[in-house]
């Protein structure tokens, strides 16, 4: 489940992708993001998760292993709150490189570890926020921009509405705030 407008966030950079071109979900859950597109007008969705809690129909894989698409399957990837659940996200670009078409769109988001609320936490307990075993057992791997592998050009980022910690205070949507860093990027041709 992802923090409150990132799904929206992530949707709005997909807005110029045809109607009519292939896109995937990668890590579906309870399936908001393929419900929104097939409002929205796409025809072609594809879905995927690690277990099916939406209309048994996703395509059950772990994306820790591979993602079961042939080559040059997609136009476009969406994966929201993923990255962050993954041993191995190397491997995890890797296969989304692979399964997209030459110049394919891919939209993802995780936890904005370079907020400023986290950068205070790592300074005074060498953690961040999202990724405390108690609070969030299931991150095990933040993701830092710079990791982003090369075969990606980033096109924009963006921030979902932020929340002050504890007392879970909505605050404004920024790099500096937001909880969620949404990320539209294209596969080098």
């Amino acid at each position: 489940m992802a923090y409150p407008g990132t799904y929206e966030a992530a949707l709005g950079l997909l807005d110029d992708v045809g109607r009519e071109k292939k896109i995937v979900d990668l890590g579906c859950g309870r399936g908001f993001i393929v419900t929104e597109l097939w409002k929205k007008g796409f025809t072609h969705v594809s879905y995927c998760d690690l277990a099916d809690n939406f209309d048994g129909k996703a395509k059950i894989m772990d994306f820790n292993k591979s993602i079961d698409y042939p080559d040059g399957s997609f136009d476009a990837a969406i994966s929201t709150e993923v990255v962050e659940h993954l041993e191995n996200k190397y491997h995890f670009f890797r296969e989304v490189k692979r399964i997209l078409k030459n110049g394919g769109i891919f939209v993802f988001s995780t936890p904005n570890i370079n907020n400023l609320f986290n950068r205070a936490l790592y300074l005074f307990r060498n953690k961040f926020i999202e990724f405390n075993a108690r609070e969030q057992p299931h991150h095990v791997n933040p993701f830092f921009l710079w990791q982003l592998p090369d075969f990606f050009t980033i096109e924009k980022i963006t921030f979902n509405r932020g929340f002050i910690p504890v007392i879970r205070v909505p605050f404004i949507s920024s790099r500096l705030f937001g909880q969620s860093l949404v990320v539209r990027c294209r596969l080098k041709k």
